[in-house]
């Protein structure tokens, strides 16, 4: 009986073992004094068995990255991923990129943009969303346009006759005070999502925090990177979830209905694909960008 006993409590204590690597792939499992780094083989990302992108356990004291230095996944696995300024970019996968074949994603909770390219990663980088009150709608969406030098015609500074600037966060929507000229931000890097302002260009960026009056802010190189590749007509998607990574950057639509100015509310997705603004006679109002 008790020779029994104890083949069964070695056959309990391996199942949980084994269990414990399963869930948990590239985290240590002790055994004895000496910890064992698992090193399973790496399958491509529409085999592997979980998503990295929301891989938990990197917060273990000793934890090691499973994956290959240089591939996204041990991008990805990095203890401090997503809040990290880092960025990735496979400029070979990136230069393939056509509006039939990519796609990117703002993952509104983990703050970063990902393109996607053949199902692919080929770049992911920190943004900066909308805050309070100025939130960056979630939906489905097309780059509509595209502009190298472009500047906010509602967001800026007031600057009085003496140069010196009396509001540093102004909005030019609600009046220009006597005695001040308004000074548009710089959006450098332009690329419109939305009629009404939305779109990604160079901002300040901190990790992980909602800086921005609706746009998608992004750091100077990962987004001048980007406009060299991009493409009018290329699907956008803004997400209050993170995608589905395996399956090559798959969304559940109900994490990317639209939702206007924090309403999260279902309403229906737009009917239509948006399109290129038709050229405006010289007297018609730009269109707005917010910042």
């Amino acid at each position: 009986m008790k020779i029994t006993h104890i083949l069964a409590l070695c056959g309990a204590a391996a199942l949980l073992t084994a269990c414990y690597q399963v869930q948990y792939p590239g985290a240590h499992v002790h055994s004895g004094q000496q910890p064992i780094v698992l090193q399973p083989t790496v399958p491509a990302p529409g085999e592997l068995g979980f998503n990295p992108l929301t891989m938990t356990g990197k917060d273990v004291p000793t934890y090691v990255n499973p994956f290959p230095a240089g591939t996204y996944e041990h991008f990805v696995a990095q203890p401090a991923y997503p809040t990290t300024m880092d960025d990735y970019c496979d400029e070979k996968l990136l230069s393939q990129l056509n509006a039939n074949n990519s796609k990117i994603i703002v993952c509104l909770p983990q703050q970063r943009a990902r393109v996607y390219v053949n199902g692919k990663v080929a770049m992911d980088w920190p943004v900066s969303t909308g805050t309070n009150g100025h939130e960056t709608p979630t939906g489905t969406f097309r780059i509509i346009e595209k502009k190298e030098d472009h500047k906010s015609n509602r967001y800026g500074r007031f600057v009085n006759s003496g140069g010196k600037t009396t509001n540093s966060n102004a909005d030019a929507s609600k009046g220009v005070p006597e005695g001040t000229t308004f000074v548009a931000s710089p959006m450098p890097y332009w690329h419109r999502l939305t009629l009404d302002g939305v779109g990604l260009h160079v901002g300040k960026v901190v990790p992980g925090k909602r800086l921005s009056h609706g746009c998608i802010r992004s750091p100077r190189k990962a987004i001048q990177k980007f406009y060299e590749y991009s493409v009018v007509g290329m699907p956008a998607y803004i997400s209050r979830a993170v995608e589905d990574y395996p399956r090559g950057g798959a969304v559940r639509s109900i994490d990317v209905k639209y939702r206007p100015g924090g309403d999260h509310t279902d309403m229906p997705l737009p009917t239509t694909t948006p399109q290129a603004p038709a050229a405006q006679p010289a007297t018609a109002q730009p269109l707005p960008h917010l910042g």
